[in-house]
């Protein structure tokens, strides 16, 4: 294992918040950074490793700035992607030597800024900010852990407003201004408790990291994550999306009911229940519920879902994959025989 990162809040840059995170961290500006890092570096390596400045050395342990950068270009693209959440979880190439030799060069380069005054590589720090941010929530959800680093810090702490503007793009007012409106609690010694922040983060569409909160059934879910369990599910089957209305149809294995989801949605997690009342799922813990059969957008939801006219829609916004599982039991109470209108149209 590694000696552990310092706290997140020592790495992150606050010129970089407000930035999507991809374009914040591209390739081509961290190579850019990594590749000055190993020119101011490999001559006083050179001197410590040598005794002298000379670059005769070649082939895999030259110590030259462009060897040094070859050796750790494919951890730094794999550690991109990794921070990104663009590789699934997936570590290949991110062994522990070479992770541990690209932090080394970081913290090294960032020590110059302060004995020579040359710039500091912000990005790469941000980086390594994020890296951290990551390994504490997912310490935090039980996740298992998908790199060999450590941290320094201990979990006895929320996330700070710049941790949290960070992990989702955003501008260090805009997180202050949800502060004021009281959207999080904020504790001058904590910051925002860890829970109460991913329930918030995750409704944010540049947040970073929603699967952590897809690892528990009671952490607040939003329309995608919702998509990807049912996906999952096997007793449902995705059937169609309907792109004008923002929807995507699925059908119970079992019975055939259908029901349909705001698949792409940020937000929040809705659900279009047909054949459905309120009756039948008050009791669980829905953020909202509302009867849409009169509503004027009724026809045309039942156009796109095969229905009858005058069947029920009910729509209600579920919080979390434990209420979103309560569900799609209850839809799968009722068989066709219990549905006159399903029963008479097995084309649905």
């Amino acid at each position: 294992m590694s000696e552990g990162l310092p706290s997140p809040m020592s790495l992150l840059q606050e010129p970089l918040l407000g930035t999507a995170a991809g374009d914040a961290l591209s390739m081509d500006a961290l190579t850019e950074e990594l590749s000055t890092a190993c020119r101011d570096l490999a001559r006083p390596l050179r001197r410590l490793c040598l005794g002298h400045e000379t670059e005769s050395m070649e082939g895999p342990h030259a110590l030259s700035a462009s060897a040094l950068a070859v050796r750790l270009d494919d951890t730094l693209r794999a550690l991109q992607g990794w921070v990104l959440a663009q590789s699934s979880g997936e570590t290949a190439g991110l062994d522990i030597e070479r992770l541990n030799d690209l932090w080394h060069l970081v913290a090294m380069a960032n020590s110059l800024e302060c004995v020579s005054g040359r710039p500091k590589p912000a990005r790469l720090l941000h980086l390594m900010g994020l890296v951290a941010l990551r390994l504490r929530l997912e310490h935090h959800a039980s996740i298992p852990a998908t790199l060999p680093f450590t941290l320094q810090e201990t979990e006895d702490r929320g996330l700070s407003v710049t941790e949290i503007a960070a992990l989702c793009g955003l501008k260090l007012s805009t997180v202050r201004n949800a502060l004021s409106r009281r959207e999080m609690q904020y504790d001058r010694r904590i910051g925002v408790a860890l829970d109460e922040a991913l329930d918030w983060m995750v409704q944010r569409s540049g947040f970073l990291y929603p699967h952590i909160n897809a690892a528990s059934v009671e952490r607040r879910i939003n329309g995608r994550l919702a998509a990807n369990w049912l996906t999952d599910n096997r007793d449902v089957v995705f059937e169609r999306s309907i792109s004008r209305l923002r929807l995507s149809v699925w059908r119970l294995t079992g019975n055939d009911r259908r029901f349909a989801l705001n698949a792409e949605g940020v937000r929040s997690c809705v659900l279009l229940l047909p054949h459905m009342l309120i009756e039948e799922v008050i009791d669980l813990p829905l953020d909202e519920w509302e009867e849409r059969g009169q509503d004027p957008s009724a026809a045309m939801h039942r156009e796109a879902l095969g229905l009858e006219q005058g069947v029920s829609l009910l729509q209600c916004q579920v919080p979390t994959l434990g209420c979103l599982e309560a569900i799609i039991r209850r839809l799968g109470q009722a068989g066709l025989a219990d549905l006159p209108e399903l029963a008479q149209d097995a084309t649905l």
